[in-house]
């Protein structure tokens, strides 16, 4: 079974700011989850 690590961020900026910050996440390989208001859940496999 895989297991996950998550994570919450809020991000609180401009269009601009807001993609910059989810290409630096996605790079990191979290995975978004779902977005309510401003925050942003996100998820990736745990390392073993």
């Amino acid at each position: 079974m895989d297991r996950w690590e998550y994570q919450v961020v809020s991000i609180v900026a401009g269009a601009d700011a807001t993609a910059r910050k989810l290409n630096e996440l996605g790079q990191e390989g979290w995975e978004l989850v779902t977005v309510w208001t401003a925050l942003y859940y996100f998820k990736r496999p745990l390392k073993s």
